[in-house]
C-alpha cells in the first residue's frame, strides 16, 4: 500500500472533529505553502509581466474601481 493510500485510509477512519481539525490544519498548511511560492516568484520576477502587463491597463483606462 503507498503511502498515499494509508493516509486516505486513514482520513477515513476519522470522526468528525478530528475531520474538522485535519482539514483546517490542511487549509493552513496549503495557505502557507502557496504563500512561499508566491513570495519566491515575486522574488525571482516571475510576475514582472503581470505587473507591467496591469500597469498598462490601468495607464490606458482599462481597469475599473473595485
Amino acid at each position: 500500500m503507498s503511502t498515499v493510500q494509508e493516509i486516505e485510509s486513514a482520513i477515513k477512519r476519522l470522526d468528525n472533529s478530528a475531520l474538522g481539525q485535519l482539514s483546517n490544519w490542511f487549509e493552513d498548511y496549503l495557505a502557507e505553502k502557496w504563500e512561499h511560492r508566491f513570495v519566491a516568484d515575486a522574488q525571482a520576477g516571475k510576475l514582472d509581466q503581470l505587473g507591467a502587463a496591469a500597469d498598462r491597463a490601468f495607464e490606458q483606462g482599462k481597469c475599473r474601481p473595485l
